[in-house]
Formats: structure tokens, sequence, C-alpha cells
């Protein structure tokens, strides 16, 4: 089963897993800490044990001179077999019979003769050892000695965490994020592909599928991309029957519009007086339609990829030209087109003519809503690799959520307005599928102070101008 779920399921399991080996090797790997002190408690019962042993003769032969000689011969008395061990002999109620007897062992004397048991010592074993002992007589006495310390013995632990604890841990962590690392890799491949399908299909790429490796099933991102993929062909399929359709209908309306206008010639060579005015206007909307009918099929032109002949040209000089057209429709309604400033050299590759028309599209609308008196400004400049040409009038602007919607054929900020000025919708549509297969970007800014900023950005080209 290679559903989403079982995935998370196993990887997470696995991460688990290897995180806990991990920690429990490292944490069997801490043990060896008990177990040293588990040895030394053991060698500290054998030493006591030893030297209980020990103290046991050395008592009997001190309790032994005590009755022969008393305390005076029991003064210069050097027990046999005690090798380093210094014995203190007392009586079975703890009075000394040894001069010299530290506080500690008097104090555990006097424990043992009271409760009958060793007095507690230092953590991992006692630091005073009694042993009842018997004289030749019969007599009880209690011999004590302080035990003899082990060399290397490990001092109490004063951290509650062994000193490689944090080095242990930053492993297992490290080893734990790997592994996560491997999963969250693995999990989202998928729905990286998906997402490059999504954003090269909101860019226009209709073409783009997303890659659906086997023919596996039950996996919910795989079926996602493969539904995607559903998706995308039928919108491919509306869209291209669209534009086919638009352009079916474009053509098919040029054949009649010819006839319109020879049929309008010869109503005026037949026309009665007082009906000029109506010809004049028939005449008026045939034109308009004759222009929206050729910039729908400049349009499905270019919806369809067609840019025509290339050729490497200065954008300054086509600029320049453009400009100086525009300002000449612009003059009859008081009106004018503004250079800001100088422009160097930028050249570029593609269609002259169709760029020319994107540009001429630009202006006349700038044209079209800077009120009179006022200009259209112009600025040409290079940055980072691409020309930039910006046209700006000091109209009324843009709606903020509608800056982008003006590219789009057959959108109207105002309609009553737009069919007054008699625009059609399209010529902005038009700029930005030719920039667009050009390689560029276009883009609508309300600009400071007023008015509308349309920048046009080009790549520029190492070629030599044709």
């Amino acid at each position: 089963m290679r559903s989403l779920f079982v995935k998370l399921f196993l990887w997470f399991l696995l991460t688990i897993i290897v995180s806990g080996v991990v920690f429990f090797f490292f944490a069997f790997n801490l043990r060896i800490a008990p177990m040293r002190e588990q040895h030394m408690r053991h060698v500290r019962e054998e030493r006591n044990r030893t030297v209980a042993q020990a103290l046991v003769l050395a008592g009997r032969a001190g309790a032994a001179l005590e009755e022969k000689g008393g305390k005076a011969a029991l003064s210069v008395w050097q027990p046999q077999g005690a090798g380093t061990l210094k014995v203190y002999l007392f009586t079975s109620s703890a009075v000394p019979l040894s001069d010299g007897a530290p506080t500690q062992v008097w104090d555990a004397v006097r424990h043992f003769s009271e409760t009958g048991q060793q007095e507690p010592g230092a953590p991992g074993g006692r630091d005073v050892i009694v042993e009842r002992v018997t004289a030749p007589s019969g007599t009880p006495y209690l011999a004590a000695t302080r035990a003899i310390p082990l060399p290397g013995s490990p001092e109490p632990r004063r951290f509650p965490f062994p000193p490689d604890f944090w080095l242990q841990m930053a492993i297992t962590l490290v080893v734990s994020a790997l592994v996560c690392f491997g999963l969250s890799w693995h999990i989202t491949a998928p729905v990286r592909k998906l997402r490059f399908a999504v954003q090269g299909f909101a860019l226009g790429d209709l073409g783009t599928r997303v890659a659906v490796t086997g023919s596996k099933t039950g996996d919910e991102l795989t079926d996602l991309g493969r539904d995607f993929n559903l998706m995308a062909i039928r919108i491919e399929k509306l869209v291209n029957a669209h534009k086919n359709l638009v352009r079916d209908v474009s053509h098919e309306l040029r054949s009649p519009l010819a006839r319109l206008n020879v049929a309008l010639g010869i109503a005026r060579n037949q026309t009665c007086p007082g009906q000029e005015a109506a010809l004049d206007r028939i005449e008026q909307e045939s034109e308009r339609l004759n222009v929206l009918v050729g910039e729908l099929l400049t349009l499905s032109q270019l919806d369809g990829g067609v840019t025509g002949e290339k050729s490497v040209f200065d954008l300054t000089l086509l600029a320049e030209e453009v400009a100086s057209d525009a300002h000449f429709e612009a003059s009859g309604c008081n009106r004018r087109v503004d250079m800001v400033s100088p422009a160097p050299s930028l050249p570029v590759e593609g269609n002259r003519e169709l760029l020319r028309r994107a540009l001429e599209n630009v202006f006349r609308n700038a044209i079209r809503y800077t009120p009179e008196g006022s200009p259209v400004e112009l600025r040409i400049a290079a940055s980072a690799g691409r020309a930039v040409v910006t046209v700006r009038d000091f109209g009324p602007g843009v709606p903020e959520d509608q800056l982008s919607d003006i590219f789009r054929p057959f959108h109207r900020v105002a309609d009553a307005r737009d069919r007054k000025s008699g625009g059609t919708g399209i010529g902005l549509a038009i700029s930005e599928r030719a920039v667009t297969l050009h390689g560029g970007t276009i883009g609508a800014t309300n600009a400071p102070g007023g008015g509308l900023q349309v920048d046009i950005k080009l790549p520029l080209t190492d070629k030599p101008l044709s």
C-alpha cells in the first residue's frame, strides 16, 4: 500500500526506531559507570572482610597482653600480621585500653557497643571497622581500626549527567535530524513537482504537466498529480477552442465587412440628399468594427506564439519614433509627448513591427486619458541587463485592484468612459502578449502625484545591430 498515510506512519516509525536505538545505545554505555562503582563496592567489601580477619587476630593478641601485663604491656604492643593497620583495644563497654584512639574510632566503638552494628561510614564503605575479640580467659574486648583507603577510589559524582552526556545527545539529535530530513524530502518531492507545474500553468504554459511515473494507485499525491494533468488537458482544450473560435470568427467577419464597405460606396452614389449623415455613421461604425477584427486577429496570432521575423534593432530609436508619431496625434487634442531624459542606445532582438505596435498601444492609451494641456512622459533607461521603457500620463489612474486587469482583453475600468474614448479594450492586451513573447515584462502602477505609469522591460542583447 502506497498511501501517504502509510508512508508517513512508516517513516515516522523508522525515525523513532533509529532515534531509540541510538539513544539506548548510549544509555547502555552509561551503565559502565554504575558497573565500575559496583566493582569498587565489591573490592571494598573484600577489603573490609580481610581487615576484619586481621583485626580479630591482632585484637586477640592485644587482649592476651593486656591480661598478662596490663595497660603498660599494651602500650608497647605491636600486633603481628596487622601490616599498616593501627589497632586500638577497648573493653566491651567501649572504655579505651590503647592510647591515642581518635574520636572517630571511639565514636564507632561506642556505637558498636550500644547497638552491636558497625557505624555507617562514607559512601561505598565504612571508615572504621570494629570487631569483638575474646581474651584467653574468655573476657570480651572490642578491637577497632581505620579502613585502609583504596588507591584510585572514585570521587562521588557531583553532576547530574555524565561528562559526555551532551555529546551523546547531540549525536542523537543529528541522526534524528538526518532521518527526518530524508523523510521530509521524500514526502514533499511530489508536492514540489506539482507546485512547479501549477506555477508554469499559471504563467500561461498550458502544456505543463506533472511527471507521473508508473501506474501505481493509492498514493494521494500521485493521484493528485494525475488529476492535475487531466484538468490541464481539459483547460488547454477549452482555451484552444476559444482561441480558434475568435480567430475563425474574425476571419469570417472580414468578408461581410468588405462587402459592407462596397455596398456603402454604391449607396453613396445613389443616395438622396439628407442621407449623408446616416451613411457617415455607418462608415464610422464599420471602420471601428474593422479595427476590432484586426486587433482580434493580432491577439489570436500572439496567443499562438507567432512573432514573425526577428532582427536586432535599437529600442531607443524605435521608442523615439513611436513617441514622435504619438506627439503628432496628441497635438490635435491639445496634448503632447515629452522625452524626460536622453537615453543610450539599447539593442534588443525581436520583431520590430510587433514591438512598435505594443508601444503605440501604450502611448495611445496614455494620450487618451491624460488631461488636455498635460504631457505624456517617456523615459528610457537600462537596468540589470534589461531595457526599461516608461510611459506616464497624468490622468485619473486605475484602482489598485485593477492594475493587472487592464492587460486582459476587453477589460474596462469605466465602461461608459472607454466607450466614449473609442477604445476597444484590446490594445494593452496586445502589448502584454507582444512583450511577453519577447521575454520581457509589462506592468502598470499609479504614479506619485497622479496618473498611470506603464513600465516595459525587455532583455538586452550582445548581438550587433542589423
